[in-house]
């Protein structure tokens, strides 16, 4: 697409570049693309040094910054599919690897030294590989390598996490200085030649589909001085096809007290009340029902509130001090006021759009809730014979899973 050329040629210009597109416009090959041919250009030209005899520079390296550990995997996953699909006939071997809360601290060293790139976190970067570079050489060695910093989803970092991530990017750019410019991590055979005047600054290089001022949040979040110059690619650059999107507002229908849907988001403006005064004594054949319209199957009806539940509810209610006419008032349910929880709702839309093949996903604000529209989905696919075979389907995703059951 257009503003993927113009990412990539931006990049390879060493030209920082942030990148607010669409959802699904390829932003990814906008980073991934130039961080490949610059790791490849490094491998070379070490390899074409080293036939010359000549002092060979370092090989290039990127960190990609993912906001949590499910996304740098899920984006690992797709780049080294990618990387196993390339041709070896160069003989040039690119590795990436993730470094987070889930890698085992024995694989670390390894993952630093050996791949070119390397996915990560804010919170790792920071407590993890920053204060330790020079106490590991591996560390130390792959900063000193860092020519491309990726931030992907740029938009989460705001406000005083945003600030925080900011200060650790900026640190981040001077230890990469400062481990360029040492004599231990440096493969020149001269060590005065590694000096910080030929240290080239990392490019940065941020992803987003919901920045509101893209140059000047990326700008505030990233080390980038003021006249350095910024290619910015918004949604008015956008080259890749977009179908039309549709947002609707759902409202959960109305609910009859046998917890039966009214069809309708409105109050039925045929509910008569009958009042009836329920006494503790009274039996079900003791009271009233709603004069209503039967035309439906099933009648709805109104039954007034008695003593036991008014205490329930928390209200203290005294028969013999009630004036004379709260004592003939009937105390009856807002019966028709109560509608079907959202979440019930949610997973009732979410079983008939996996009836119809529509692939869907359904955010939830708990972890409580995703189990329960989860549970209920499941139960109202099970629930028909022609769509039980569906459940297989159905997947849950939220916080407090291992490291295994989320991959």
């Amino acid at each position: 697409f257009s503003h993927q050329a113009k990412a990539i040629e931006s990049a390879m210009n060493n030209v920082h570049t942030v990148v607010q597109t669409a959802t699904g416009s390829g932003k990814t090959f906008c980073f991934l693309l130039p961080v490949l041919a610059k790791a490849l250009q490094s491998l070379q030209q070490q390899q074409f040094q080293l036939e010359l005899g000549e002092q060979h520079s370092r090989e290039s390296a990127a960190i990609l910054i993912f906001p949590t550990k499910a996304l740098a995997q899920d984006q690992y996953s797709k780049i080294n599919t990618l990387l196993q699909s390339l041709p070896n006939d160069s003989g040039y071997s690119l590795r990436a690897g993730v470094i987070d809360g889930d890698t085992p601290h024995a694989q670390r060293d390894e993952i630093a030294t050996e791949c070119q790139i390397i996915l990560t976190n804010p919170d790792t970067l920071h407590a993890a590989i920053l204060p330790n570079w020079k106490k590991k050489k591996a560390y130390e060695n792959l900063l000193s390598r860092i020519s491309t910093v990726v931030v992907d989803e740029a938009h989460v970092y705001e406000g005083a996490f945003g600030a925080h991530v900011a200060m650790v990017l900026a640190r981040l750019k001077r230890v990469c200085r400062v481990a360029s410019s040492s004599p231990t991590s440096t493969t020149h055979s001269n060590p005065a030649s590694a000096s910080p005047i030929g240290f080239m600054s990392p490019l940065f290089i941020a992803c987003s589909a919901t920045m509101l001022h893209p140059e000047e949040h990326f700008r505030l979040l990233c080390p980038i001085g003021t006249e350095e110059n910024v290619c910015v690619l918004t949604n008015e650059d956008d080259g890749s096809p977009c179908a039309p999107k549709h947002f609707f507002v759902w409202n959960p229908p109305i609910l009859d007290v046998n917890g039966n849907s009214t069809e309708s988001v409105f109050l039925p403006k045929n509910n008569i009340k009958h009042v009836v005064t329920k006494n503790d004594d009274d039996t079900e054949e003791d009271m009233g029902v709603d004069n209503v319209d039967n035309s439906e199957d099933k009648p709805v009806v109104n039954i007034p509130i008695g003593r036991r539940k008014r205490k329930r509810a928390g209200k203290n209610f005294d028969n013999n001090n009630r004036s004379d006419h709260t004592a003939h008032s009937p105390h009856t349910s807002n019966l028709f006021t109560r509608r079907r929880h959202s979440a019930d709702e949610t997973a009732f839309l979410l079983a008939k759009a996996i009836q119809r093949g529509v692939r869907t996903i359904a955010f939830c604000k708990t972890r409580s809730l995703v189990e329960w529209v989860y549970e209920r989905t499941l139960s109202i696919l099970q629930s028909d014979k022609e769509t039980s075979h569906l459940t297989s389907k159905v997947e849950s995703y939220r916080g407090g899973y291992t490291a295994e059951a989320r991959r």
